[in-house]
């Protein structure tokens, strides 16, 4: 077990293996870094200028080194890492196309859809057509609005913890045909090969809306959850691992999930 969480620091979180290094050790520029060893105590990393031993804050019992590299990783991260990670956040939120956008129908019954957008300042532009479901959603309640920035499943380590920022917002209807104008050249120059904006600008019941961005979540990875004030992180958020194995080891709603008439 040991063994393989090395290997998976090594391969999959160089970073932060560099990150503790770095913060550590008493080198001001480090060459390759690897994690060698780790007891309940900390991590032994090696690199060119040397060996390094990072702490853990609480011993690591029971083998549980997961948690205690993430509560590790919390304690330097926050304070020294914040703008290099929200950087990052709002170079994956500008690396992508479309958004997923979940809405509240008149009737209070979600609806789910995606858009094009662009990003100005801290403001997201979607373009929607007005015959579609989720433009009279947004019509109806332009304050109950989520949009969710998620990795290509293609690209991603793991299904389970896609990089992605989740956050409220609120929709303002464009109306200044100045700005309705320079959206659509903003969207032209992001979607050079998309033919049909070109089109639907031209159309009446394209509209753009503004989304003023509220609270949200950034999620690098299993561990690495933020919580963001628009584009700004402002913490990590939450316990270094929430999840928790089932010391039993069977169905912890006691009975069979696939026997629906089991009482």
């Amino acid at each position: 077990m040991k063994e393989r969480a090395i290997e998976h620091m090594n391969s999959d979180h160089h970073d932060t293996v560099v990150a503790f290094c770095k913060r550590f050790g008493s080198f001001k520029d480090v060459s390759n870094v690897k994690l060698t060893d780790m007891n309940e105590d900390g991590l032994i990393i090696t690199c060119d200028q040397g060996e390094v031993f990072a702490p853990f804050l609480q011993k690591a019992s029971d083998g549980n080194y997961k948690d205690a590299i993430m509560t590790l990783y919390r304690s330097i991260d926050v304070g020294n890492g914040l703008e290099k990670i929200e950087a990052g956040m709002v170079d994956f939120v500008d690396s992508l196309k479309t958004v997923v956008i979940s809405s509240v129908h008149q009737d209070m019954q979600c609806v789910g859809s995606y858009a094009p957008f662009v990003k100005i300042d801290d403001a997201i532009y979607i373009c929607l057509s007005s015959v579609a479901e989720h433009y009279h959603s947004i019509k109806a309640n332009p304050n109950k609005i989520s949009l969710l920035f998620i990795e290509d499943e293609s690209t991603a380590k793991t299904i389970f913890a896609r990089h992605r920022l989740s956050i409220k917002g609120e929709a303002k209807f464009i109306e200044d045909e100045a700005l309705r104008n320079e959206i659509f050249d903003k969207l032209a120059e992001k979607n050079p090969k998309e033919s049909a904006i070109k089109q639907l600008r031209n159309m009446s019941d394209f509209y753009i809306i503004k989304v003023e961005l509220k609270d949200g979540r950034y999620v690098k990875g299993f561990g690495a959850a933020y919580n963001s004030k628009g584009l700004k992180l402002s913490q990590a958020a939450g316990e270094s691992n929430p999840h928790r194995k089932n010391p039993h080891g069977h169905n912890p709603h006691g009975h069979n999930p696939h026997n629906p008439h089991q009482k």
